[in-house]
């Protein structure tokens, strides 16, 4: 059993965002791969999946045997998402953490030959590991990353109703059936144990598709992470909302299905939800408020997206005519 202590500025930092960063979703979609079970994509996205693994990519399956705990350094928090600065994080962490992190979760003889040179800080085997991390994104989640982002986005969206109708204790209280809270302390059976004061750096509630119990991710000086499983699959094919991506493209259909899911995004949230950096966002945005599907208003800094009322009907109809 974890136990996350809570106090006042925790509860005043709760935040619920619809996935998890491209390189934290990458391991556990590598954990996923290994541990079987009902698929978390229709379509055999597991068969599909380790029938491209090749090389480098492969490295990542033996960092995840199923039911261990996944050692932090591969899902660092960084201020800035996207898997290019997700993987200089880390690169860049130092040896020692490492060496720590594969020993708590393997014990003194780890699962692989070359993790001991991994722990080391040998040079080359970090380059293949960032190498493998990068490969098993593209491979297994980049060509569906605007969907997968479009569906945790619906399941964040039912946990921030929730907290915004019944407030945060009701939130807590209904997360998962493995999940108790009991104030100040929220109580999560999961894969590790013991006491954690957050002591003010708040929690981070995402779903995933790639588990099927609570995750806890605490690493670094972010705020601690719980994964929840998310309440269905992402469907592969079928529905009306496959028709937006023939018309727009998967991208720009994504971008319609974030903002009508959310009500209103800025560029830098969109950018991150994609998956794509800040000005490509723009660039679809731009076209998609050409086409009178968008409006954009600058406030300050930023710039906030919404669906217009012909975009909310192109949404629902599934991208036939609107009515």
């Amino acid at each position: 059993m974890l136990r996350l202590w809570l106090d006042y500025e925790d509860l005043t930092r709760i935040r619920i965002t619809p996935g998890l960063s491209p390189i934290a979703q990458t391991v556990l979609s590598a954990q996923a791969l290994r541990e079987g079970g009902p698929e978390p994509i229709a379509g055999s996205w597991r068969s599909r999946t380790r029938a491209r693994l090749t090389g480098p990519s492969r490295l990542l399956l033996d960092l995840v045997p199923p039911g261990r705990w996944i050692p932090d350094f591969l899902t660092p928090y960084t201020r800035v998402p996207g898997i290019e600065s997700e993987l200089d994080a880390v690169a860049s962490t130092p040896a020692r953490r490492i060496r720590a992190e594969l020993e708590r979760s393997y014990g003194p003889r780890p699962p692989a030959s070359w993790l001991p040179r991994l722990g080391a800080g040998d040079g080359e085997t970090v380059r293949t590991l960032i190498r493998g991390l990068g490969d098993f994104h593209r491979v297994a989640l980049a060509d569906l990353w605007s969907d997968l982002s479009a569906h945790l986005g619906a399941e964040a969206a039912g946990h921030a109703r929730t907290m915004a109708d019944l407030g945060i204790g009701a939130l807590l209280g209904n997360l998962h059936a493995a999940i108790r809270w009991t104030p100040p302390v929220l109580e999560i059976e999961t894969l590790c144990g013991g006491d954690v004061r957050l002591q003010g750096r708040g929690l981070l509630l995402i779903p995933s598709l790639f588990v099927t119990g609570p995750r806890v991710l605490i690493g670094g000086d972010g705020p601690a992470t719980v994964v929840l499983p998310a309440s269905r699959p992402l469907s592969g094919t079928g529905g009306a909302l496959d028709a937006l991506p023939q018309v727009f493209g998967r991208t720009r259909a994504a971008v319609i299905r974030l903002v009508g899911a959310d009500g209103e995004l800025t560029t830098g949230a969109l950018a991150a939800r994609l998956g794509v950096s800040a000005a490509s966002a723009s660039q679809h945005a731009t076209a998609l408020r050409g086409a009178g599907l968008l409006t954009s208003e600058r406030r300050g800094k930023t710039v906030h997206h919404a669906l217009t009322p012909l975009g909310e009907r192109f949404l629902r109809s599934g991208g036939g005519p609107a009515r």
